[in-house]
Order: structure tokens, then C-alpha cells, then sequence
């Protein structure tokens, strides 16, 4: 009986010191990385938004602070992420038929938003690059725009941001 105690007590000791560890963001932080930098963003687009610029820097740092450990500093960081908004646009994407002046009426309406990101990783000068990315989401046409433009920009943003943190610490 003795043995029998001695075998689960040393199996208790030994799985103790195992670790089991998850990672939702799909790959691995370097551990030497601690710290983030992520300028205003500046508005280019043809068609501005006054906020858009302030509200997309807000959300692209709120994802890095709730999806990593990396701690959000200005100026010079471990990771400096800086970059520029080049297009907003809200074009027809799908038609219901011709009006009776023969003008085609849109059914549906697109959203996007591109953004051009500078992503330098100073402790590792490898893993930094530069690179486009393009969000959007459809509409009804028949919604009065203004009423909900603040809600297609937030589901947007909420892509955008995802799309920069998988590029960046995610290994996509």
C-alpha cells in the first residue's frame, strides 16, 4: 500500500511542474519585445473623416494592449508602428435595376477604408516591413449613410486592427 502512495505522490510532484501554454494570436511574442510605440496615424484619404485618423489609432492600440503583453509607450520602443490612411470610399456594389430616368439604383453599398502601415521591430530588424491593408463592409443602400457611418467605421476599424495585429505578433 505504502508503493501505492509513494507512485501517486511522486506523479502529483512531477505533473505539477508541468506547464501547459495557449496562444490565441496564432504564433509566439519574442520575449525580448516589451514594449510598443504607435504614432497618430495621418488622414490622406481624398474623402476625410475629421476623427478617423484619432479613432483608428485608438482602436489599432487598444487591440495591441488587450492582445499582447506589450506595454504602449511614446516615441522609441521595441516596436514603432506608424503609418498614413489612404482611401476612404463608399461606392455602390450591387444593383437592383434601372430607374426611370435609366440611372442604375444601388441595392447595396460598400464601405473601405486602406491604410498604409510601417511596422519596425527594433530588436529584431528581420521582422519589420511595410504593407497596404483594405477593410470594408456592405450596406443597404437605402440607410441614410450619416446615420450610420459611424457604426461601418467602427466594423471596419475592428477588421483593420485585427488584420495589423495578426501581420505583426501573429505570424499570419
Amino acid at each position: 500500500m505504502t508503493s501505492i502512495c509513494r507512485l501517486v505522490l511522486l506523479c502529483a510532484v512531477l505533473l505539477s511542474s508541468c506547464k501547459i501554454q495557449y496562444n490565441f494570436t496564432g504564433g509566439s511574442l519574442n520575449p525580448d519585445l516589451e514594449t510598443i510605440s504607435i504614432a497618430q496615424f495621418i488622414n490622406e484619404a481624398p474623402l476625410v473623416v475629421p476623427t478617423l485618423a484619432q479613432d483608428f489609432t485608438i482602436a489599432l492600440q487598444d487591440r495591441f494592449l488587450s492582445g499582447s503583453r506589450l506595454s504602449l509607450t511614446s516615441g522609441a520602443a521595441d516596436i514603432n508602428i506608424s503609418g498614413v490612411i489612404i482611401d476612404y470610399r463608399v461606392d455602390p456594389v450591387a444593383f437592383t435595376g434601372v430607374t426611370s430616368d435609366e440611372r442604375a439604383q444601388a441595392a447595396q453599398n460598400r464601405l473601405k477604408i486602406t491604410v498604409r502601415v510601417k511596422y519596425d521591430n527594433n530588436v529584431d530588424p528581420n521582422e519589420s516591413w511595410e504593407q497596404t491593408f483594405s477593410s470594408f463592409t456592405d450596406f443597404d443602400a437605402s440607410l441614410d449613410f450619416t446615420a450610420v457611418e459611424q457604426e461601418k467605421i467602427a466594423e471596419v476599424l475592428e477588421q483593420l486592427t485585427q488584420d495589423i495585429f495578426n501581420k505583426s505578433l501573429g505570424k499570419w
